[in-house]
């Protein structure tokens, strides 16, 4: 089953805009009777002011422990950004509170996660997040418009990337770790516009990556954009990769 994205373009504690948040969660409940809780993801245990406004109380034990609203509703509970974990004999919808989107990234990765609602604080928080995956404002019901894909020339070698590293591992293998600074060095070097936030989103939506693996592969983006330099990857014969990646389709 894909996953359900929604979210919230939120500004600031406006009730009315969590309670909606709170009934989308409920609607996809009804529609999918394998989800067995509802969880509302906030940063720390100080930051239960969306609870409080939502069900009009200040007991935080009840917030944390779980709250019933009604029998056809599965219980609702709250978690933190460190006691949250992926358990996957768990179903659920995620509520996340306040969180941006390199934060999402994380939780849209759990198994347990069927579906996701993010409901930001500050505007364009979670702009990111919604526009990599087509998420759909629950306020306005519009689908954000996604990111453009990179150059073909681009897409092939991340293509090629995808297929010759230990996907498990990212690039965090030395011999991983080398050939994507030769394909970043080679398109760099003819001029290839690497665009982090474009890439970013093609390595996660389209091509499967885990988002710390793909932080790796950014930060190396963005050194190079920046003018710097990285150690490793290989000088000579970047154009041979270049016309193999011109070549695909």
């Amino acid at each position: 089953m894909e996953k359900i994205r929604f979210y919230s373009s939120n500004i600031g504690p406006i009730k009315e805009n969590e309670l909606k948040a709170l009934k989308k969660a409920i609607q996809i409940c009804f529609e999918n009777n394998e989800i067995q809780e509802i969880t509302a993801l906030i940063h720390t245990k100080n930051n239960t002011g969306y609870l409080e406004r939502i069900f009009e109380t200040r007991d935080a034990k009840k917030i944390f422990n779980g709250i019933k609203i009604d029998p056809s509703v599965p219980i609702i509970k709250t978690e933190t950004i460190k006691t949250i974990n992926d358990d996957w004999n768990k179903k659920r919808v995620l509520i996340a509170f306040g969180l941006r989107s390199e934060e999402l990234y994380l939780y849209d990765e759990f198994e347990s996660v069927v579906a996701i609602i993010a409901h930001q604080w500050n505007e364009n928080s979670v702009q990111e997040w919604a526009k990599t995956w087509g998420a759909v404002d629950i306020l306005t019901n519009r689908t954000s418009e996604k990111y453009n894909q990179p150059d073909k020339v681009v897409q092939n070698a991340l293509n090629d990337l995808t297929r010759s590293i230990n996907m498990s591992t990212g690039i965090t293998h030395p011999s991983d770790e080398n050939l994507c600074k030769t394909y970043l060095r080679a398109l760099n070097k003819y001029e290839y516009k690497l665009n982090p936030v474009e890439i970013n989103s093609y390595l996660l939506s389209e091509l499967n990556w885990q988002s710390d693996d793909v932080k790796d592969v950014v930060k190396l983006i963005d050194k190079l954009n920046s003018g710097g330099y990285f150690k490793g990857g290989d000088k000579t014969g970047l154009q041979n990769h270049i016309k193999r990646w011109k070549t695909e389709n």
